[in-house]
């Protein structure tokens, strides 16, 4: 089962990555570079804006009449603040 799952995600980075190398810069926002760029499909991606041990922080980017525009998540009602 582990050699499998090995090989599984091995294949899709592999897949990925190579997506990753083919992509030209019209296949990104203009102004980002090229290893901050993750293409996720025809229409949408992530950009990546800092790493750090095991953590990543950054934002989606989607694809809208050939313009790509940065996708905002906004939260609904007032934000909850843990018990002290």
């Amino acid at each position: 089962m582990k050699a499998f799952a090995t090989i599984g995600l091995g294949s899709l980075g592999s897949i990925s990555f190579q997506h990753a190398i083919t992509a030209s810069g019209a296949d990104r926002p203009y102004g980002i570079q090229t290893d901050s760029w993750i293409r996720l499909d025809e229409r949408l991606g992530l950009v990546i804006t800092s790493t750090g041990g095991a953590t990543a922080s950054g934002y989606f980017m989607i694809k809208h009449d050939n313009v790509w525009q940065r996708l905002t998540l906004e939260a609904k009602g007032s934000p909850t603040t843990p018990a002290a």
